[in-house]
């Protein structure tokens, strides 16, 4: 076993236990299995041509798990402190028994909760951290995540809707070059390395975040709003590789949420980015290029009805257009459906049809893809978000790929318009 990707892992694990054994929380998530192509070969995942995201069921050929430790570290009435981990291991394929893979210290971080009198039910916290992630379960979607290092102060009851404060860092490698000012020829010149090549530094992103939450609009709806601002910056002795680089952006959001909607929920998100923003489009920022000036506008319905008593639906709608100055942006429609009927409170089968289309912002051609999955499921629980669950499935997609063919990163996706994937797979949470 290599002791230096494990040594993390092991560290917090300790330090945690060695406290209070039967102090510790445990949470996670896991998934992992087997599969096979009709191509031949291991099984793959099928993502649209120039998509961010695929529909997952049937359709994920990795192994990938967070394993979450945290334990509170003091108590005192109802002001408490709790510390929270999250070790990451993914990236691996389904095919070997012993499969490298270093894992990613996802979160560390401490959250006070009621640290101030005056802010009874608001938190104080300061680490890495998840942070308020808003997704698409369907699709793995994340369009609302400033996750990193950060700080701030969540849940202000303001009385008609709660307050939340944060800052968040996206670090840009290399995205900045290293100059000293040479007072012989008064102009300023690069630094060099050893090998001759420029001195890199890195771009700071900062994402100053603020929302307002659980804004109550009728009985069951609630309202959140959303400003996220990112600002990039180098060290003293830096300069941005690109001189036109857009450096800052913004991302609006604006999502509703109706509970208790045909047994379910829907909930409907409109979101508007610019420039450095529009790089990841979810709120992460790159402030160092000028490929990503100009603009985005997002539209996402997506949630769960309880059609009957047997049959439970999920389902999402997107739309999200990216215009950009230099032509290379896209449009994205995306839409999926996925009942659930329920044969016994632990057994299930599932239909997942996923339809995306990409369109070039340049050449106006599309990529279309349509994956279509059948699952059998043994499932702890009668819902459609129980877990763990057992899945046997068989998965078709069909595509047509009308530009960037060389960002294919397999070759047999590449050739063919069609392939089926039959597969076991299990996932948790807990």
């Amino acid at each position: 076993m290599n002791s230096k990707k494990t040594l993390l892992a092991v560290a917090i694990t300790g330090a945690l236990i060695a406290t209070s054994a039967s102090a510790v929380d445990f949470h996670g998530y896991a998934r992992s299995g087997i599969g096979w192509t009709s191509g031949g070969g291991e099984q793959s995942a099928f993502t649209v041509n120039g998509g961010g995201s695929k529909y997952r069921l049937g359709n994920e050929s990795d192994t990938y798990a967070e394993f979450k430790l945290g334990q509170e570290l003091y108590k005192d009435g109802d002001k408490s402190i709790y510390f929270d981990t999250n070790v990451a291991y993914g990236g691996t394929l389904h095919n070997n028994d012993w499969t490298a893979t270093s894992p990613a210290l996802r979160e560390i971080n401490v959250q006070f909760k009621n640290f101030a009198d005056s802010l009874p039910g608001a938190t104080l916290w300061a680490g890495k951290r998840f942070y308020q992630r808003h997704d698409v379960h369907m699709n793995d979607f994340y369009y609302w995540d400033i996750s990193g290092p950060g700080a701030g102060v969540e849940n202000i009851d303001l009385g008609f809707g709660k307050l939340s404060l944060a800052v968040t860092r996206d670090t840009e490698s290399g995205g900045a070059f290293s100059y000293y000012y040479d007072p012989v020829t008064k102009s300023y010149k690069s630094n060099y390395d050893d090998d001759g090549s420029v001195t890199k530094k890195d771009v700071y992103n900062d994402i100053f975040d603020i929302r307002l939450a659980d804004i109550k609009v009728s009985e069951n709806g609630r309202l959140e709003l959303g400003f996220d601002y990112a600002n990039a910056h180098t060290s003293d002795d830096a300069k941005f590789n690109d001189p036109k680089a857009s450096k800052n952006g913004y991302m609006i959001t604006l999502e509703h949420t109706q509970g208790n909607f045909f047994g379910g929920f829907n909930k409907f998100t409109a979101q508007y980015a610019t420039d450095s923003m529009t790089s990841w489009n979810n709120g992460h920022a790159q402030g160092s290029l000028s490929s990503n000036k100009g603009h985005m506008l997002r539209l996402i319905n997506q949630g769960v009805v309880q059609a009957s008593d047997k049959v439970e639906v999920m389902y999402a709608l997107i739309y999200e257009k990216t215009d950009l100055d230099n032509k290379r942006g896209k449009t994205w429609y995306s839409a999926g459906i996925r009942p659930m009927y329920k044969w016994t409170n632990t057994m299930s089968t599932l239909l997942e049809v996923g339809y995306d289309r990409i369109k070039d912002q340049y050449s106006g051609k599309k990529n279309d893809l349509t994956k279509v999955t059948l699952a059998q499921q043994w499932q702890a629980g009668n819902s459609i978000w129980a877990r763990p669950a057992i899945r046997v499935f068989g998965t078709y997609a069909h595509w047509n790929d009308k530009f960037n063919q060389s960002n294919r990163t397999n070759a047999g996706y590449k050739a063919k318009d069609g392939e089926f994937i039959a597969g076991v797979q299990f996932e948790a949470w807990w």
